[in-house]
């Protein structure tokens, strides 16, 4: 990662995964870790937190874990090194909760993206769909919905365009049925998932009724790979959002959902007659 490039987020992720890692090669389980580690002054979650990137570690942190775990003196030098980049402050940004921001670094950095949703995915969103979806949301004030729906269709320009990450969507038929601010607003909607899907790095298909219970539409997510880390799963609902590390279920989930749906070329066709309608009534 270069300095142009350099974020904390990240580093706190890099670092916590060694962490984890350097635990693992000593031989020594989480929870006796844990109860070590307290001794030398971590409260009860610390570690947690920090193998899984949500606190950035102190000196002493990374002092006690070398005590602990002895890595070699060239991998601590090199663990004191991550942990100051992991230190470094973020920058401010519009999304005002740590969590989001964490995840729009993890997302800004992807190299591999999967996502399956019953709706058109906020990467996807066009500026008008996103606002007249934000707009009938109880959990958006009115005040805020013009710059999230912006931010939306940034992130979505940002993220997902010619020679980027590769991407592979899968979308409930429903979703493309579901005309948020109008018949214009979702057929402009969708005409720019045509011109999303056509790019050379993403791969899209449509997850058709006839499927039957598809188990990804029922808790949707989108899975993310960073060349400097694991694979991430992101679950969001109405009052919560959580990263899941044990990423296998997600991504046999799925390859269930991709098999099961229409074929590319037959999903670009889905795509077509469902503008069609809209551009003809």
């Amino acid at each position: 990662m270069t300095e142009d490039d350099f974020d904390p987020w990240i580093a706190r992720l890099q670092w916590g995964e060694q962490a984890r890692q350097f635990r693992e090669a000593a031989g020594i389980e989480f929870g006796e870790a844990d109860d070590l580690l307290r001794e030398k002054g971590f409260y009860e979650t610390k570690l947690s937190k920090l193998e899984n990137g949500h606190l950035g570690p102190k000196v002493s942190d990374v002092d006690a874990m070398i005590a602990l775990y002895r890595p070699t003196a060239e991998a601590a030098e090199q663990f004191r090194e991550l942990a100051s980049d992991a230190r470094r402050r973020a920058l401010p940004g519009p999304t005002p909760s740590a969590r989001a921001r964490q995840y729009l670094s993890l997302e800004r950095h992807a190299v591999e993206i999967r996502m399956v949703y019953n709706e058109i995915p906020g990467l996807l969103q066009t500026h008008e769909y996103a606002q007249a979806l934000l707009s009938t949301s109880p959990g958006v004030v009115a005040s805020r919905v013009y710059a999230l729906a912006e931010e939306r269709a940034e992130r979505g320009r940002r993220v997902i365009h010619p020679g980027g990450a590769e991407v592979w969507v899968a979308v409930g038929e429903d979703g493309l049925r579901r005309s948020n601010g109008g018949r214009g607003t979702l057929r402009r909607q969708l005409e720019h998932l045509g011109h999303v899907a056509a790019m050379p790095n993403v791969s899209f298909r449509v997850i058709e009724q006839s499927a039957g219970n598809v188990a990804g539409l029922a808790v949707p997510f989108t899975l993310l790979h960073t060349a400097e880390g694991k694979p991430i799963a992101f679950l969001a609902t109405a009052t919560r959002s959580d990263y899941v590390r044990a990423t296998s279920p997600f991504m046999n989930t799925f390859l269930d959902a991709w098999e099961r749906a229409a074929t590319e070329r037959k999903s670009a066709t889905i795509l077509e007659e469902r503008i069609a309608d809209l551009t003809d009534n």
